[in-house]
């Protein structure tokens, strides 16, 4: 049987550190490579000549820096490479802001179109494109009305597209799978950072910029009156100018532990932590917090529609953006440990009951054979 070929479009490198990139990883790596054939194509400037992702193809493409010329020219270059060079059965785009590109690409191909949230919708407070924001606005129409099929992570978002548009997404999550954990790599980790097992909270983004909230909690913590301290998770460097930010913000009871890449280390910290803090003040649908949820550690999540789209009633949730709010939330969940435990195993039971990648992985090859 020959194996169709599945281009994907809209991610910057492989292997992935965060974000759409882990979707797109977990999806090509994921699939029954006896029938499909998938195809990533990156960024020359991240991902050298010679990596290597078992099972997946990689094209690298050229690109220039910038915040937003870097992302345009990688999916303009890819698109055009997959145009004029490409011989595919169909073209998988990832992120509403790629769908620029889907008027070539319909030229040749069919196209499943996955949006991973709405930057039109980003607050304006937490908007760091400027007018930018215009961009990702008008690329909602390629994306519902070019793609064959269109799909969103986000359940709040599909349902906004469908009421403004009038046409059918179809809501489609991502999936977690637990790694093996490395406690003992974790216990090292802890004892560098003067820290020990189950006595610290805990925050991770694989990008720590504004809109994930880290600078909410250090706020937070400024009026709390108790010594347990924070680990803070993610690569400093994304953002230089907010890190200082957040070292500005930060007093003796902070550690910050830079960007983990090492998934098993990553999971072990999070699980050995009593409480793992989500204040972002915007997501489509977040890796993270079903990773928090499925390892059984109880969590305090900003109350946006889509973090409670996922876990509608077994988080404690504080108003987004509401230090005042937070600091409260995050006093009680260390006043009532046992209330909070009870909320972590209802979390964990609901999420590993709707979202596992193998479902979804599933869900993505029927979509490819649809359209084949």
């Amino acid at each position: 049987m020959k194996k169709k070929k599945v281009a994907f479009i809209g991610i910057k490198a492989l292997p992935a550190k965060a974000g759409v990139d882990v979707v797109v990883q977990k999806i090509a790596t994921s699939f029954d490579h006896e029938r499909f054939e998938p195809v990533v194509y990156v960024s020359n400037r991240e991902v050298p000549a010679d990596t290597i992702v078992p099972g997946v193809r990689i094209i690298r493409v050229p690109s220039v820096p910038g915040k937003f010329t870097h992302a345009t020219v990688t999916y303009l270059m890819a698109a055009l490479h997959a145009l004029f060079f490409g011989n595919y059965d169909v073209v998988n785009v990832h992120s509403m802001e790629t769908s620029f590109v889907l008027p070539l690409l319909r030229l040749r191909y069919k196209v499943v179109a996955t949006a991973h949230g709405l930057g039109s919708l980003i607050p304006e407070e937490h908007n760091p494109w400027g007018k930018g924001k215009y961009f990702f606005k008008a690329c909602e129409y390629p994306f519902m009305h070019l793609a064959n099929i269109r799909t969103s992570v986000s359940l709040p978002d599909k349902e906004f597209l469908e009421q403004h548009y009038g046409r059918e997404v179809m809501y489609l999550p991502i999936g977690i799978q637990l790694p093996e954990l490395k406690f003992e790599e974790a216990r090292e980790f802890l004892a560098r950072h003067d820290l020990e097992p189950g006595n610290y909270m805990i925050f991770t983004a694989g990008r720590n910029i504004r809109r994930k909230g880290c600078h909410l909690v250090l706020q937070a913590m400024q009026t709390i009156d108790n010594d347990l301290p924070l680990l803070i998770l993610g690569d400093p460097n994304f953002d230089p100018d907010y890190h200082q930010e957040l070292l500005g913000l930060a007093d003796d009871r902070t550690r910050f532990g830079g960007f983990i890449a090492d998934k098993g280390l990553l999971f072990a910290l999070i699980q050995m932590s009593s409480l793992f803090l989500f204040p972002t003040t915007y997501e489509a649908m977040a890796a993270t917090l079903l990773e928090a949820a499925a390892l059984k550690t109880p969590l305090i999540a900003s109350d946006l529609p889509e973090n409670r789209a996922v876990l509608p009633n077994e988080a404690l949730f504080f108003e987004s953006g509401n230090v005042a709010d937070l600091r409260e939330k995050m006093i009680w969940a260390n006043d009532h440990p046992r209330d909070m435990y009870e909320l972590a195993t209802r979390a964990e039971a609901l999420v590993g009951s709707r979202y596992q990648w193998s479902e979804v992985i599933d869900q993505y090859e029927m979509l490819y054979e649809a359209l084949t």
